[in-house]
């Protein structure tokens, strides 16, 4: 190991530039942390409130709101942290415990157990990251619940807001 250091040392000898080099790294990994923590309590200004983003749910029509209609109305699965699931996801998430609860099951549900290939879920979690600044913790989660959206063939077939 004494063998690599003194390579070290050596090369190091020499260089002029070598300060200039190590400012400049410096400098370009400041200003790329501070961009990360600028970057990361920038939430979507729509969602002001709870309120604001109930509404943009209620906006959300079955069969005609595709995802890029979702994303224009601010749900944007990278901002609001949203998991997507596929069609095999889609089963786990929605199967119910027992064939009573599955006949309860809304047919667009059903539909997509029959055509997984078609169909996935986005799950945006109801406390939406406002607020949320780089020094938040995400160990605690700050609100229950769920906005659901089920897209088949690319169209939101059925909406849901859980509650935990």
């Amino acid at each position: 190991m004494n063998h690599t250091i003194r390579q070290v040392i050596r090369w190091c000898e020499g260089r002029e530039s070598l300060p200039l080099l190590l400012a400049t790294s410096a400098v370009v990994l400041l200003a790329a942390a501070t961009a990360i923590v600028w970057s990361g309590g920038s939430a979507d200004t729509r969602f002001a409130s709870r309120d604001a983003l109930l509404g943009a749910f209620h906006h959300v029509e079955l069969g005609r709101t595709s995802q890029d209609g979702l994303l224009q109305l601010g749900f944007d699965p990278a901002k609001l942290r949203a998991r997507t699931l596929s069609g095999l996801g889609v089963q786990e998430y929605f199967m119910p415990v027992s064939s009573r609860a599955f006949d309860r099951l809304d047919p667009a549900i059903r539909d997509c157990f029959d055509a997984p290939d078609r169909c996935r879920a986005v799950i945006f979690p109801l406390a939406s990251p406002l607020g949320r600044g780089f020094m938040s913790a995400n160990a605690a989660p700050r609100g229950p619940g769920h906005f659901v959206f089920l897209l088949k063939n690319g169209r939101v077939a059925y909406k849901a807001i859980t509650e935990s």
